[in-house]
């Protein structure tokens, strides 16, 4: 028996150093490429940049308000992960200059905010809500094939969405390492394997080391960026497909004047789209070129040039997105906020000009 403890022991021993490690080594409660790349190393933490905001909300979620009643807005959002962040996403930053602002719940719009806004759209719900301005943002990676799958004729009853409203329970999601577990194994591997290579099998961060170390704060020699911002350069690229998107958003431009609102584009570049000119020795890698062709395709409706003005902020500034995360800081977002705002007071301006 007191072999079996002792050889027991020893095989048990590398695993209980290796989960005792990757608790404190690896944490996932910060940024997600962080916690998808398996990493350990992190030297701008997104709390550490979060810390330095303290601004409270300044949105109403849709789900907070009578469905039955009139309410009116200046700026109604919807969109996905980009469009969150709470107190700190660009639509709290726009209700704290003045906007009475109302944000469609994520888990109203879904996994295609384009699909769910023309649902929205055919449905009665803008008999009760109504507002000037209509922003729908989407994440650059998937905004073609999102565009590509929309139906045009679908709608939701009031009943339907006030279900799904009340029926929500909010999923608090679950960081903590199992012992017995695959991740016990993969986590060391993983950052052993960034020695070698950009991105290990397990990991779905690639590492790539930068240009400049001015970036970000704690000035970091490397940039992390999402596996799927590169396997969708494909279709990202694909110029047939960004004509598409446009006709598309042109057609729920459409729909949304309808409703005696204007429809407001809002596309996020994906980070890697937005770093990739900062990417050491970048020759041999696939050039991000969504931006330059949809920039410079007309559109019938309002855009905003994200890409164009987040990138000239590069140049000077620190932090526009996070390190250790794929979607832009609270700076960045407040940059979102101010052009946005700015559109808004233009188109105001030309209206009362007859412009």
């Amino acid at each position: 028996m007191q072999k079996f403890i002792i050889k027991t022991s020893l095989f048990l021993l590398p695993f209980i150093f290796l989960f005792i490690s990757n608790t404190f080594l690896y944490n996932q409660k910060e940024g997600d490429l962080v916690r998808l790349g398996y990493l350990y190393s992190n030297p701008t933490p997104k709390s550490i940049i979060k810390s330095h905001y303290d601004i409270t909300k300044h949105y109403t979620l849709l789900s907070e308000i009578d469905l039955n009643v009139v309410n009116k807005f200046d700026v109604i959002t919807i969109g996905d992960s980009f469009s969150e962040q709470d107190s700190l996403g660009y639509k709290s930053f726009m209700g704290n200059k003045g906007l009475k602002v109302l944000h469609i719940d994520r888990f109203i719009s879904g996994s295609n905010p384009m699909q769910t806004l023309v649902t929205l759209l055919n449905s009665n719900l803008f008999n009760y809500v109504s507002a000037d301005y209509i922003v729908l943002q989407s994440v650059e990676r998937v905004f073609n094939q999102r565009n590509n799958e929309i139906d045009f004729d679908r709608t939701i009853t009031i009943d339907s969405l006030s279900n799904q409203i009340n029926q929500h329970t909010r999923q608090i999601p679950k960081y903590d390492l199992q012992f017995f577990s695959d991740a016990t194994l993969k986590i060391p591997i993983t950052n052993i394997l960034y020695f070698f290579q950009p991105k290990p099998k397990f990991s779905k961060t690639y590492k790539y080391p930068s240009i400049s170390n001015d970036l970000f704060s704690n000035e970091p020699n490397e940039l992390l960026f999402y596996q799927n911002d590169i396997s969708n350069l494909k279709i990202k690229n694909d110029s047939l497909n960004i004509i598409h998107s446009i006709e598309v958003i042109e057609a729920l431009n459409d729909k949304a004047v309808n409703r005696s609102m204007k429809l407001i584009m809002l596309v996020s570049p994906d980070k890697y789209d937005l770093y990739f000119n900062h990417i050491k020795n970048n020759k041999s890698l696939t050039k991000p070129l969504f931006f330059q062709l949809y920039d410079q395709t007309e559109k019938n409706y309002i855009n905003v040039d994200s890409y164009k003005i987040l990138n000239k902020k590069l140049e000077s500034e620190r932090d526009i997105y996070f390190y250790d995360d794929t979607h832009w800081s609270p700076k960045g977002a407040a940059i979102i906020a101010d052009t946005i705002f700015e559109i808004i007071n233009k188109q105001s301006t030309n209206a009362q000009q007859g412009i």
